[in-house]
Protein backbone atom coordinates (compact mmCIF):
# COMPACT_ATOMS: atom_id res chain seq x y z
CA UNK A 1 0.00 0.00 0.00
CA UNK A 2 1.04 3.59 -0.49
CA UNK A 3 -2.05 5.67 0.46
CA UNK A 4 -3.09 5.98 4.11
CA UNK A 5 -6.52 7.29 5.12
CA UNK A 6 -6.42 8.14 8.82
CA UNK A 7 -9.15 8.35 11.40
CA UNK A 8 -8.54 11.23 13.84
CA UNK A 9 -10.03 10.54 17.28
CA UNK A 10 -8.35 7.68 19.11
CA UNK A 11 -6.06 6.92 16.17
CA UNK A 12 -3.86 9.97 15.66
CA UNK A 13 -5.04 12.03 18.64
CA UNK A 14 -5.66 11.01 22.24
CA UNK A 15 -9.04 12.74 22.41
CA UNK A 16 -11.07 10.02 24.10
CA UNK A 17 -10.25 10.97 27.72
CA UNK A 18 -11.74 14.43 27.16
CA UNK A 19 -14.65 13.09 25.15
CA UNK A 20 -15.46 10.58 27.88
CA UNK A 21 -15.20 13.17 30.63
CA UNK A 22 -17.50 15.57 28.78
CA UNK A 23 -20.00 12.79 28.11
CA UNK A 24 -20.11 11.66 31.74
CA UNK A 25 -20.47 15.23 33.02
CA UNK A 26 -23.33 16.10 30.70
CA UNK A 27 -25.23 12.91 31.44
CA UNK A 28 -24.67 13.29 35.19
CA UNK A 29 -26.00 16.84 35.02
CA UNK A 30 -29.21 15.40 33.58
CA UNK A 31 -29.66 12.55 36.03
CA UNK A 32 -27.77 9.71 34.35
CA UNK A 33 -24.67 8.44 36.18
CA UNK A 34 -22.54 5.91 34.28
CA UNK A 35 -19.45 3.86 35.04
CA UNK A 36 -16.48 5.40 33.25
CA UNK A 37 -14.74 2.19 32.16
CA UNK A 38 -17.89 0.56 30.84
CA UNK A 39 -18.93 3.74 29.06
CA UNK A 40 -15.53 4.04 27.39
CA UNK A 41 -15.80 0.53 26.00
CA UNK A 42 -19.37 1.19 24.89
CA UNK A 43 -18.46 4.28 22.88
CA UNK A 44 -15.38 2.64 21.37
CA UNK A 45 -17.36 -0.40 20.24
CA UNK A 46 -20.24 1.80 19.06
CA UNK A 47 -20.43 5.58 19.09
CA UNK A 48 -21.21 8.49 21.36
CA UNK A 49 -24.14 9.41 19.14
CA UNK A 50 -25.68 5.96 19.57
CA UNK A 51 -25.29 6.15 23.35
CA UNK A 52 -26.82 9.63 23.48
CA UNK A 53 -29.72 8.44 21.35
CA UNK A 54 -30.32 5.58 23.77
CA UNK A 55 -30.13 7.75 26.89
CA UNK A 56 -31.85 10.92 25.70
CA UNK A 57 -35.31 9.80 26.97
CA UNK A 58 -33.85 9.36 30.47
CA UNK A 59 -32.44 12.90 30.51
CA UNK A 60 -35.62 14.74 29.55
CA UNK A 61 -33.81 16.30 26.57
CA UNK A 62 -34.21 15.74 22.87
CA UNK A 63 -31.31 14.05 21.12
CA UNK A 64 -30.48 17.33 19.38
CA UNK A 65 -30.29 19.24 22.66
CA UNK A 66 -28.32 16.48 24.40
CA UNK A 67 -25.80 16.35 21.56
CA UNK A 68 -25.46 20.14 21.64
CA UNK A 69 -24.78 20.05 25.39
CA UNK A 70 -22.19 17.33 24.90
CA UNK A 71 -20.36 19.14 22.09
CA UNK A 72 -20.26 22.36 24.09
CA UNK A 73 -18.71 20.55 27.05
CA UNK A 74 -16.35 18.52 24.89
CA UNK A 75 -14.96 21.65 23.21
CA UNK A 76 -13.41 22.66 26.52
CA UNK A 77 -11.38 19.44 26.68
CA UNK A 78 -10.50 19.31 22.99
CA UNK A 79 -8.07 22.20 23.40
CA UNK A 80 -5.87 20.02 25.60
CA UNK A 81 -5.85 16.94 23.35
CA UNK A 82 -2.51 15.97 21.85
CA UNK A 83 -1.40 13.53 19.16
CA UNK A 84 -0.22 10.16 20.40
CA UNK A 85 3.55 10.21 21.04
CA UNK A 86 4.32 8.02 18.02
CA UNK A 87 2.07 9.89 15.58
CA UNK A 88 4.52 12.50 14.25
CA UNK A 89 7.36 10.04 13.67
CA UNK A 90 5.06 7.54 11.96
CA UNK A 91 3.56 10.14 9.61
CA UNK A 92 6.96 11.64 8.77
CA UNK A 93 8.57 8.25 8.17
CA UNK A 94 5.81 7.19 5.82
CA UNK A 95 6.00 10.43 3.82
CA UNK A 96 9.76 9.98 3.53
CA UNK A 97 9.09 6.55 2.02
CA UNK A 98 6.74 8.00 -0.59
CA UNK A 99 3.42 7.29 1.08
CA UNK A 100 0.50 9.73 0.96
CA UNK A 101 -1.69 10.73 3.92
CA UNK A 102 -5.37 11.70 3.97
CA UNK A 103 -7.63 12.52 6.92
CA UNK A 104 -11.15 11.23 7.50
CA UNK A 105 -12.91 12.92 10.39
CA UNK A 106 -16.42 14.04 11.22
CA UNK A 107 -15.03 16.93 13.20
CA UNK A 108 -15.09 20.42 11.74
CA UNK A 109 -12.03 22.55 10.95
CA UNK A 110 -10.89 22.08 14.56
CA UNK A 111 -9.18 18.85 13.51
CA UNK A 112 -7.14 20.70 10.89
CA UNK A 113 -6.38 23.46 13.39
CA UNK A 114 -5.00 20.88 15.83
CA UNK A 115 -2.87 19.26 13.16
CA UNK A 116 -1.50 22.68 12.22
CA UNK A 117 -0.85 23.56 15.86
CA UNK A 118 1.15 20.38 16.33
CA UNK A 119 3.12 20.69 13.09
CA UNK A 120 1.40 17.78 11.33
CA UNK A 121 -1.00 19.37 8.83
CA UNK A 122 1.60 19.67 6.06
CA UNK A 123 1.95 15.88 6.05
CA UNK A 124 -1.62 15.46 4.73
CA UNK A 125 -2.55 16.01 1.10
CA UNK A 126 -6.21 16.45 1.94
CA UNK A 127 -9.16 14.80 3.58
CA UNK A 128 -12.79 14.77 4.57
CA UNK A 129 -14.29 16.68 7.48
CA UNK A 130 -17.75 17.74 8.59
CA UNK A 131 -17.98 20.41 5.88
CA UNK A 132 -18.46 17.78 3.16
CA UNK A 133 -21.55 16.52 5.02
CA UNK A 134 -20.94 12.90 4.03
CA UNK A 135 -22.47 9.93 5.86
CA UNK A 136 -20.64 8.67 8.92
CA UNK A 137 -18.65 5.45 8.98
CA UNK A 138 -19.25 2.56 8.51
CA UNK A 139 -20.82 4.04 5.37
CA UNK A 140 -17.99 4.05 2.77
CA UNK A 141 -19.08 7.32 1.12
CA UNK A 142 -16.29 9.44 2.62
CA UNK A 143 -13.62 6.94 1.60
CA UNK A 144 -15.08 6.70 -1.89
CA UNK A 145 -15.01 10.50 -2.05
CA UNK A 146 -11.28 10.49 -1.27
CA UNK A 147 -10.58 7.70 -3.75
CA UNK A 148 -12.28 9.66 -6.51
CA UNK A 149 -11.00 13.14 -5.64
CA UNK A 150 -7.36 12.13 -5.32
CA UNK A 151 -7.39 9.33 -7.91
CA UNK A 152 -6.34 6.71 -5.38
CA UNK A 153 -6.24 3.06 -6.36
CA UNK A 154 -8.22 1.02 -3.80
CA UNK A 155 -5.69 -1.81 -3.91
CA UNK A 156 -2.96 0.65 -2.85
CA UNK A 157 -4.98 2.27 -0.07
CA UNK A 158 -5.62 1.51 3.59
CA UNK A 159 -8.15 2.91 6.05
CA UNK A 160 -6.59 3.13 9.53
CA UNK A 161 -8.72 3.42 12.64
CA UNK A 162 -9.20 2.35 16.23
CA UNK A 163 -12.78 1.08 15.87
CA UNK A 164 -14.53 -1.68 13.99
CA UNK A 165 -16.54 0.84 11.99
CA UNK A 166 -13.29 2.21 10.48
CA UNK A 167 -12.44 -1.26 9.23
CA UNK A 168 -15.94 -1.90 7.92
CA UNK A 169 -15.98 1.42 6.06
CA UNK A 170 -12.65 0.67 4.46
CA UNK A 171 -13.60 -2.81 3.38
CA UNK A 172 -16.92 -1.57 1.98
CA UNK A 173 -14.90 0.83 -0.19
CA UNK A 174 -12.62 -2.06 -1.26
CA UNK A 175 -9.54 -0.72 0.52
CA UNK A 176 -7.58 -2.46 3.27
CA UNK A 177 -9.14 -2.14 6.72
CA UNK A 178 -6.37 -1.60 9.29
CA UNK A 179 -7.41 -1.91 12.92
CA UNK A 180 -5.36 -0.11 15.56
CA UNK A 181 -6.15 -2.25 18.58
CA UNK A 182 -4.82 0.43 20.91
CA UNK A 183 -7.25 -0.38 23.75
CA UNK A 184 -7.01 -4.16 23.51
CA UNK A 185 -10.73 -4.56 22.81
CA UNK A 186 -10.06 -6.94 19.87
CA UNK A 187 -13.19 -5.61 18.23
CA UNK A 188 -12.34 -6.03 14.52
CA UNK A 189 -11.30 -9.65 13.90
CA UNK A 190 -12.15 -9.34 10.19
CA UNK A 191 -9.64 -6.51 9.63
CA UNK A 192 -7.11 -7.00 6.86
CA UNK A 193 -4.40 -6.05 9.36
CA UNK A 194 -4.42 -5.65 13.14
CA UNK A 195 -1.70 -3.67 14.90
CA UNK A 196 -1.19 -2.89 18.58
CA UNK A 197 0.48 0.49 18.19
CA UNK A 198 1.05 3.24 15.64
CA UNK A 199 4.68 2.31 15.13
CA UNK A 200 3.54 -1.01 13.59
CA UNK A 201 1.78 0.74 10.71
CA UNK A 202 4.63 1.90 8.44
CA UNK A 203 5.63 -1.72 7.79
CA UNK A 204 2.25 -2.25 6.10
CA UNK A 205 3.00 0.47 3.54
CA UNK A 206 5.69 1.09 0.96
CA UNK A 207 9.03 1.36 2.71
Amino acid sequence: MRNAIWDFDGTLYDTYPGMLQALLEVLRAHGVDLNADKTFETIKRGSIRDLLRELAPKTGLTLVDLEAAYHKQEAQYLLDAKPYPQAAAVLETMVAHGNRHFLLTHRDEAAWDMLARDGLKHLFEGGVDRSQDLPRKPDPAAINFLLHRYALRPDETGMIGDRKLDVLAGQAAHVQGIYLNIDGFNDAPTADAIVAQLSDIPALFRH
